[in-house]
């Protein structure tokens, strides 16, 4: 601001101020009413690094952070009104402008002609306040622990002088001197000899006074001081006075007194430990052992005593041990180590402790000799408990221990195996939930064990994944530990194999039986019908009435048809042995074809179709020939109202259990045959007997029953198998296995399973829907072994129900098509207007009208033809899954089972 602007007084004031304040070691600045810095001292520069020429003639918020300005105008308002302010300012982020601000109004003649300003570092002014506080508090503790006081004692008038902390101890407050005889009566009665002499001593030759006295103060209180003093010489060197010290020890004195008897209890507790105890300092020497650690050690303390610890015991040196110790000073935790005794302890064993301390290491020594003989005991018993269980493991059977009230203890890892249940599932829970047995059989075998002690019986059970089994069962009753019975144990023993191989066997023995029998009345009945259709073309050729050779043509017809009934039974008796050449399948479908175009009627239309490059099978070719014509002949009578009939036949390769369990052969390449029809099919029932001798659906005099089972028997002898498939009104499919004849031309010299890879799911959440318990659990557990996630569903509705689950994210429905509850078809519609963007696979043993032609049109993205394979399985849901058609099975109509290099 232009100087003509500004008080002439003021600016004498500045130039004053600069002169007097000059080595004022804070800054002072005058600032005029305008705001304008009029003067300021040196320190400004050299306290606050500001130039003292830049600031003098600016304005005084110049220099102020952003931050302090809006406070340092309303203090610098105020103090022009003349009040005085003091206040602190925030400064910029880095620190730099805090400071402590005093705003003093210059006023002349009751006019404010200016403002001196006081600048204080508040760093500094901190330092200082908390430089003040602590010597403060210094005096404060230097207060609270002062108890002694001085004395002196002249020896010409023997007057005893006592400072004001001396006569606050003795309580003779306001009498700082007193005669020495007086003194010793009144405080020390007791001591008053043992103070004069130490008196005398001390003036006669010169020694020091050091004396713990028990005193009685003025006011009555009894304590204990400790009294020290020196002689006092004078310019000659002779002895006038003592000077001293007196101290208030009585605290001090209770308190080593406790300590002593603490210590005391401390060592009388130590030494009653049953453990050792040793303390190490810093410097790892030894300053303590217990009674019982001198035991343990077998050496007396006092010769190892202050001595280091791997001096007195060298054998520590690069043991656990040493490791733990040095881990426990390192780290300063605790570590524990069992050892072996050495020396004197040889043959004991010692848990040794060690726990950091303020002034070193504490090591705990503990005899575990007896733990450690129990505890190998333990592991041996241990041991000899894991090799039986090892041995129980790896029983065949399924060994089961339970309570009586039904709860699982154990569970060995053939009952997993058996039952479908691991052991983490199984203990603990029920074993009613895990094997269903009727409730009448279950309860009696557990009456007789719990009466007699033991039982044995098979049963009937079915698993909790719904497989049904026959266990032979042997329970035996344990007693506990008190004695009394409390567990049961289970040997169970699959034997369903082996009851259906017996079932087989006794059987075959009772058809055997019946074969011979059958045999030998069908050759006696071949020698009645002979003379008797003999006699019947005789009498026809000399016959000339129209009604006697009509009945005549019916009596010849009917000895015609017995003739081919006891052909029949008499094929059946004497088995269906025959030679074995490489049979051509296409030349056998040329004469199937032939056969079929006089057996079959107009309506029934007929195809025939054979994969190229089909290797032969290895048979008897009338035989076999017999057998497609009994299928195609079964087939004609299915369709009274005609139909159509198709034969196809294709290589089909097996490649692991599931695909042969499908199947019921071998793996490997084989030919299978299938005969398809659209007749009126038949039920689950039927089906399982139609290969049964004699059993037949056909009305009396149509049919002997012996046509399938021959059949069988036929392509059974070959190595091989027939399966059957059919829905009541939607056909029937019979698929004729026969293994390939090796060393073909036209096949590979030696057949076998290729080696591929096959797709993988990626945890894709399948859900199988079969009313077939059997091919629920083995589909689910082979898409399981190929990375998919899976759900079971016995019928539609409990797999729609599973599909609208809350939190369900099902990826693909793998369904078959006939079913109870709901079939296929109503799932697959429901599933296409409710869930279109979840995939159905349909699955059917029929691959015309009654199986891939009836998904069309429903929503179907593939479908399968059962029995079906491995590959076929999981190649099939990858390529619905991937986004691919998928569809090539339901437009091929040559074969249900592609090959494997169609694939």
């Amino acid at each position: 601001m232009p100087a003509e602007h500004v008080d002439g007084r003021a600016l004498a004031l500045a130039s004053a101020l600069e002169t007097l304040a000059a080595g004022y070691p804070d800054p002072l600045l005058l600032v005029g009413r305008s705001g304008t810095v009029l003067g300021a001292t040196a320190a400004l520069e050299a306290r606050g690094g500001i130039p003292r020429d830049a600031v003098i003639g600016s304005l005084y918020t110049q220099w102020a952070a952003d931050v302090d300005r809006p406070i340092i105008d309303d203090h610098f308002s105020r103090a022009l009104e003349g009040e005085t302010c003091r206040f602190r300012t925030v400064g910029r982020p880095d620190g730099v402008g805090r400071a402590e601000l005093t705003y003093s109004p210059v006023a002349v003649d009751g006019e404010v002609i200016a403002v001196l300003v006081y600048a204080f570092a508040i760093a500094e002014v901190e330092e200082r306040e908390r430089a003040k506080q602590q010597a403060d508090e210094l005096l404060r503790i230097a207060g609270e622990l002062a108890s002694s006081g001085g004395w002196s004692l002249d020896r010409d008038s023997s007057m005893l002088t006592l400072s004001p902390e001396s006569q606050r101890i003795l309580g003779t407050d306001g009498e700082p001197a007193l005669p020495f005889e007086h003194a010793s009566a009144l405080f020390a009665p007791g001591n008053a000899d043992a103070i004069a002499r130490a008196v005398d001593a001390c003036f006669e030759s010169g020694e020091t006074i050091d004396l713990d006295l028990l005193v009685t103060t003025a006011d009555g209180r009894t304590r204990i001081v400790k009294v020290l003093g020196r002689p006092t010489t004078d310019a000659a060197g002779a002895i006038v006075a003592a000077h001293g010290a007196i101290w208030d020890v009585t605290e001090a004195t209770a308190e080593r007194e406790r300590a002593a008897a603490l210590q005391q209890r401390l060592d009388l507790t130590l030494n009653s430990l049953s453990d050792g105890l040793i303390l190490l300092d810093d410097e790892w020497r030894l300053v303590y052992a217990n009674d019982r650690a001198e035991e343990l050690i077998g050496r007396p303390f006092s010769e190892i005593e202050g001595h280091s610890l791997w001096e007195s015991f060298p054998e520590l040196a690069d043991t656990e041990l040493e490791v733990a110790y040095q881990r426990t000073a390192r780290e300063q935790i605790r570590t524990t180590v069992r050892t072996a005794g050495t020396g004197p302890a040889k043959g004991r064993f010692f848990d040794v402790t060690a726990y950091p301390t303020a002034t070193g290491i504490a090591l705990y020594i503990r005899d575990v000799t007896e733990d450690e003989r129990a505890r190998h005991e333990m592991v041996k018993a241990q041991r000899r408990i894991a090799d039986q269980a090892a041995l129980i493991d790896a029983s065949r059977d399924a060994i089961i221990v339970r309570s009586l009230d039904g709860v699982i203890h154990y569970w060995n890892r053939s009952a997993e195996t058996l039952y479908g249940v691991t052991a983490d599932d199984a203990i603990g829970g029920q074993v009613r939930d895990l094997i269903c047995v009727a409730d009448e059989v279950f309860e009696q075998g557990l009456a007789v064990t719990l009466r007699e002690g033991y039982w044995s019986e098979e049963l009937h059970c079915t698993t909790r994944d719904g497989r049904s089994l026959i266990i032979d069962c042997c329970w035996q009753l344990l007693p506990g530990e008190d004695g009394a019975p409390d567990r049961i144990f289970s040997v169970d023993t699959d034997v369903t194999a082996w009851r259906r191989e017996e079932n087989l066997r006794t059987r075959a023995t009772r058809m055997e039986s019946l074969g011979t029998f059958a045999g030998g009345i069908a050759h006696d009945l071949n020698n009645v019908l002979t003379p008797i259709l003999m006699s019947i073309q005789l009498l026809e050729s000399t016959e000339t009435d129209p009604d006697r050779l009509e009945l005549l043509s019916t009596m010849e017809s009917a000895s015609k048809r017995g003739a081919d009934m006891i052909r029949q039974v008499l094929a059946f008796a004497r088995g269906v042995e025959g030679r074995r050449d490489r049979v051509a399948i296409d030349a056998l479908l040329v004469e199937l074809q032939r056969f079929a175009a006089d057996a079959l009627p107009g309506a029934i239309r007929f195809t025939a179709e054979v994969d190229d490059g089909l290797p032969h099978a290895l048979g008897d070719p009338t035989q076999l020939i017999q057998v497609l014509m009994n299928l195609v002949t079964n087939a004609r009578d299915a369709m009274p109202d005609g139909g159509e009939l198709r034969v196809t036949a294709s290589t089909l390769i097996l490649e692991d259990s599931f695909s042969t369990e499908a199947f019921q052969v071998e793996p490997g390449a084989h030919i299978i045959i299938d005969v398809v029809d659209t007749g009126h099919g038949m039920t689950p029932q039927t089906a399982e007997k139609i290969f049964e001798p004699f059993y037949t659906t056909k009305s009396v005099g149509k049919g002997t029953g012996l046509g399938l089972a021959s059949s069988l028997a036929i392509v059974q002898s070959h190595g091989g198998t027939i399966r059957v498939y059919s829905e009541p009104e939607r056909g029937t499919r019979f698929s004729v296995i026969l293994p390939i004849a090796i060393g073909d031309d036209s096949s590979p010299a030696e057949p076998r399973v290729p080696t591929r890879t096959l797709p993988r799911g990626h945890g894709e959440l399948i859900l199988v829907v079969d009313d077939d318990p059997t091919i629920r659990l083995i589909t689910a557990r082979t898409l399981q072994s190929y990375e998919y996630r899976t759900l079971v569903a016995e019928n539609g509705r409990d797999a729609i129900a599973l599909v609208e689950a809350p939190g369900a994210s099902v990826d693909l429905v793998l369904t078959d098509m006939m079913m109870p509850v709901m079939d296929g078809a109503a799932t697959t519609a429901y599933l296409e207007e409710h869930h279109p963007g979840i995939p159905v696979i349909a699955a059917s043993g029929l691959t015309s009208a009654g199986g891939a032609a009836r998904s069309a049109g429903m929503g179907v993205a593939a479908f399968l033809p059962k029995p079906y394979t491995t590959s076929l399985l999981l190649t099939t849901i990858r390529d619905v899954l991937d986004g691919g058609a998928a569809r090539e099975h339901d437009e091929q109509n040559g074969s249900s089972h592609p090959s494997e290099e169609s694939r």
